[in-house]
Parts: C-alpha cells; structure tokens; sequence
C-alpha cells in the first residue's frame, strides 16, 4: 500500500492542511487501516487466512488557539484518507481475485481441454482413414478443436489484462475501466458481422 500513488497524495495533503493550519506537534498516530495476519483456526467460524493492511496518518494536538474549524477540517481530510485507502484496498483485492481466476481459466484451457481436443481430432482422423466417420464428422471435430484453441488465446489474453489491471491497482492508478471497456468493443464488433 505504500507505493499507492493516491495514497502517497493523500497523506501529503493532509501535512499540508496540518501545516496551513498551523497544528503545533503530532501526539499520536490514527490507523485508518490495521495490519495483521488473519489465520481464524476456530470450530465456529469458517477458516480464513490472509493479510490486513494498514495505513497510518498523525493526530496533531489542537492547542488553545485553534478553533473548531481547523480540527474539523481535519479530521474530514482523515475520512478522506481514510475512504481512500479503504478504496484503494478494495481495488487491489478485486483486481487480485480477478488476476487470479483469469489466471486458472487459461491454464485449464491451455493444460487440459486443448490437448484432449487434439487426442480426439487425432482419434477422428484414425476413424476417418479405417472409413467410420465420414467428412462432415471430420469438418465439425476440427472446428471444434479450432474453437478450443481460440478459447485458450483468449482466456491468455484475459489473464494478461487482469494482470496489467492488477499492476495499475498496486500503482494507485485508474485503468481498469478503461482497459476492459477498450478490449471488449473489438470483440463485440466482430462478432456481429
């Protein structure tokens, strides 16, 4: 979470709003995130493993002179941090999960429904040449194979994009929208021609 860019932007803002507004000393730190590593052994509750995150931002001490509008100024940009980061954790496991499933469809596509698509046109072609099955059963097998290896390039394609929309979520920069929206207009313009 620290190389985040929009995070990084945010805790410097609020330095700045703490300096302009004049906050005299930090007396504590505030997470708006905790970081800890979750592994739930109980009978009770499902297992769950995993990491938490947090992100930390100071508390200043308000002093005499200030006036409520400063510390509430502030604390408003603590909320913003704090939905930003909340955000910015959500973006990273979404785009992680994403990364993740893309990444098992093409390797069942690549490791196991190819090769057997090609044992079986294999196995079409031997019946084909001893007279069992005639050109047509041969045509549909071999369209069908063809099917399944476009499949695979596409489920490898799909892997790639999650992948580059996982590296935009570590960096803090909005794409995914913009990736998917771009990638899938080719596709639905071919297909209805």
């Amino acid at each position: 979470m620290d190389s985040r860019l929009d995070l990084q932007m945010v805790k410097l803002q609020t330095e700045v709003l703490a300096k302009n507004l004049g906050l005299t000393r930090s007396t504590r730190f505030i997470n708006v995130l905790e970081l800890g590593i979750i592994n739930n052994g109980s009978n009770e509750a499902p297992q769950q493993r995993g990491y938490e995150i947090s992100f930390e931002l100071p508390l200043f001490d308000w002093g005499q002179t200030r006036v409520a509008q400063a510390e509430s100024r502030y604390r408003q940009a603590l909320e913003r941090a704090r939905e930003t980061a909340v955000n910015a954790r959500s973006e990273v496991r979404e785009a992680y999960a994403m990364q993740q499933g893309q990444y098992a469809i093409a390797r069942h596509l690549r490791d196991e429904v190819v090769p057997l698509k090609q044992r079986i046109s294999e196995e079409n072609l031997l019946r084909y040449n001893g007279m069992l099955i005639g050109v047509f059963e041969l045509l549909a097998d071999a369209r069908s194979q063809i099917a399944s290896v476009n499949a695979a390039i596409e489920a490898q394609r799909d892997f790639w994009l999650a992948d580059a929309d996982l590296q935009m979520a570590l960096v803090g920069t909005p794409g995914k929208t913009a990736v998917a929206s771009v990638s899938s207009a080719p596709a639905e313009a071919a297909g209805g021609h």
